[in-house]
């Protein structure tokens, strides 16, 4: 189980805990009773639709089943999407989180190594005087990358979660139920941010370059970069892999979407200010 996985199902623990769920699930109840009122009214002044009241019916009375169960439901599309990422880990990665393993090894490097290799290159001289900053920087960017990724994944998780009774009671609603066709599209987008994370962590696998050891043996990073300081061309492997983690929320979004050709420039283009456009 990846460490986001976990820290997701404990802030899902701690929300069924309290009282929000079930405050939140009488609201959406509510909701829902009124919008089938609403339904019922509409019908009458159509002359008696019953055809439109039947439909208006099976939808409120699936509502309120999938509201009664909600709590379950959510897990078992939680965990569902979870058991997909864990297979595809278990069969390229051996179960192992590359990006975890890759903070670990990177903290053993530099706690073994990081201060050496930098008083070297200061001593190289200007050169060395540049690069010993972007090693600095590029080591903190990385566990903190990794970080954000877990809260936010959490983060969004919960509020879906929270917000998800109320949202979906207004499906039925007339004009209101594009709120919970986005809702529904957002919560596929929440989870295939772990999809691709396995699947980005098998890529990492098959090019042997998932630890920091690999990376030294080769002496470069994805055929480039060789003869490069062991201290700076871990520092470059540890900024591709900040990215990597910083666009998979895009990467999901729009594949959902269906917007997959053109996604990481995309990316690169509108989520990068650095980037100068023509």
């Amino acid at each position: 189980m990846f460490y986001y996985e976990q820290f997701f199902r404990t802030a899902l623990d701690g929300i069924d805990r309290s009282n929000i769920m079930p405050i939140t699930i009488q609201i959406a109840q509510v909701i829902l009773l009124i919008s089938f009122l609403v339904a019922v009214y509409e019908s009458f002044i159509r002359g008696g639709d019953v055809r439109m009241l039947g439909i208006a019916a099976v939808k409120y009375v699936g509502l309120g089943l999938v509201l009664l169960g909600y709590a379950t439901a959510f897990r078992e599309v939680n965990t569902m999407f979870n058991s997909f990422a864990d297979f595809i880990a278990n069969n390229t990665t051996s179960g192992t989180d590359i990006f975890k393993v890759w903070m670990s090894d990177l903290r053993t490097f530099f706690n073994q190594y990081g201060y050496t290799r930098i008083f070297d290159l200061i001593m190289g001289g200007i050169v060395g005087l540049l690069d010993t900053p972007f090693i600095l920087i590029s080591y903190v960017i990385y566990p903190l990358t990794y970080i954000l990724f877990c809260f936010f994944y959490s983060f969004y998780g919960a509020v879906l979660y929270v917000v998800g009774p109320i949202v979906l009671s207004l499906l039925p609603a007339f004009g209101l139920g594009g709120l919970a066709r986005n809702y529904i599209i957002n919560l596929m987008t929440f989870h295939f941010w772990g999809v691709i994370y396995s699947i980005l962590g098998a890529l990492i696998t098959a090019v042997n370059i998932g630890t920091v050891q690999q990376v030294l043996t080769t002496g470069g990073f994805m055929g480039g970069f060789i003869g490069v300081d062991e201290a700076l061309l871990l520092g470059l492997a540890s900024i591709f892999y900040s990215i990597s983690l910083a666009i998979i929320p895009f990467l999901a979004a729009r594949i959902v979407r269906g917007e997959t050709f053109g996604t990481i420039a995309h990316v690169i283009l509108n989520k990068i200010p650095l980037i100068p456009r023509h």
